[in-house]
């Protein structure tokens, strides 16, 4: 036990549990103290994931069984929106901090919360079971937020798309430069994006070799990149219209996002806006051309791109990350290394994958 950092993983059998499962065995820092989940309960993680055989053999308790956060330092919920909210007072009133992927603690008020759990397709409740909570908690965009993340008891980690979105971005809020604070993206991501459990929109027999719109100009991860983008330095709100593509691949989002310029501007110039903001930031890679999906696919990078066109106002920003990594389990992992002062890039070594 060797000092290590204890984590409990809940929701350690699906594809949001099992990435940052991967990571933290491979952490020099943490080890991991349970594995929690409703489903394959009572079985070893090597058996629902053969993969993982000679590297994890931890037997996977109910949520019945053990205790939110025995035996913890920290816990870490991949789960559906609404679950650690059951747990986050007796957790926050122990001195155990916790990290969660959904939405539950990605606001600081009651409303913005509300506007977010509207327009979420599975959540029946607008209103927060631990609303005393909200303002103790740090948004999980580790490159702008990392000084609140340090020290907050409760980190909610970005959605997938809105990582993307809102890191692509960010230079631009920041310094007024988009007109009439609005935007137009089309984003593109993979299947796995929709996690483990089968639907009739992933069946290989209709996904394959198609692109599916889907909640048109009404996702849910809209409210934190708007939220975030138009409270950023200069600017003064944002309108983010955005359009979800799904496609016939595993992994990946690539966002393109079009706006106006409030002045006009060089390649060049906006390039090294971005170059400017993310210097020191390890993992976004600002290219000469344009990202692509497969580029980040494996690690925690973004890539990240912009273009001008004729006459120098229109611009298109593109950003690629890969959604299970620096959408996901990535970012997860470096708000950890934030939150226990370890570098950024503690277990996140591994390169993108490639073909």
């Amino acid at each position: 036990m060797s000092g290590k950092i204890r984590a409990q993983l809940i929701g350690a059998t699906g594809y949001g549990g099992l990435g940052i499962l991967e990571l933290l065995l491979a952490h020099p820092n943490f080890e991991i103290s349970t594995l929690v989940a409703r489903d394959d309960a009572g079985r070893r993680i090597d058996e629902v994931y053969p993969h993982l055989a000679g590297r994890c053999e931890l037997v996977v308790q109910g949520p019945d069984a053990v205790e939110a956060g025995a035996d913890s330092d920290v816990v870490i919920f991949a789960t559906p929106d609404r679950v650690s909210q059951q747990y986050a007072e007796s957790l926050t009133a122990r001195g155990i901090r916790f990290i969660d992927y959904s939405g539950d603690f990605r606001f600081t008020s009651t409303e913005d919360y509300a506007r977010y759990a509207d327009r979420h397709p599975s959540i029946k409740e607008n209103t927060h079971d631990a609303p005393s909570l909200l303002g103790r908690n740090a948004f999980g965009v580790s490159e702008l937020n990392a000084e609140a993340i340090a020290t907050a008891p409760i980190v909610g980690n970005p959605g997938c798309f809105a990582v993307g979105i809102i890191l692509g971005l960010a230079p631009l809020y920041r310094d007024g430069l988009v007109e009439g604070g609005l935007v137009a993206v089309d984003g593109l991501t993979g299947s796995s994006g929709a996690g483990k459990k089968p639907a009739p929109l992933q069946h290989f027999s209709h996904l394959n070799d198609n692109v599916v719109p889907y909640r048109m100009l009404n996702h849910q991860h809209v409210v934190e990149a708007e939220m975030t983008l138009g409270r950023i330095g200069a600017s003064s709100g944002a309108t983010v219209d955005f359009i979800p593509h799904l496609l016939g691949t595993t992994r990946g989002i690539l966002n393109t996002m079009h706006l106006t310029l409030t002045k006009s501007m060089t390649r060049e110039a906006l390039l090294g806006l971005f170059r400017e903001m993310y210097a020191g930031h390890p993992f976004v890679r600002v290219l000469d051309t344009p990202p692509t999906l497969k580029g980040p696919v494996g690690s925690n990078y973004l890539d990240l791109s912009a273009f001008v066109a004729e006459g120098g106002k229109r611009a298109v920003v593109m950003t690629s990350i890969d959604n299970l990594m620096k959408g996901q389990s990535g970012s997860a992992m470096q708000n950890l290394n934030i939150m226990f002062g370890l570098p950024q890039t503690a277990g996140l070594e591994r390169g993108p994958l490639y073909p």
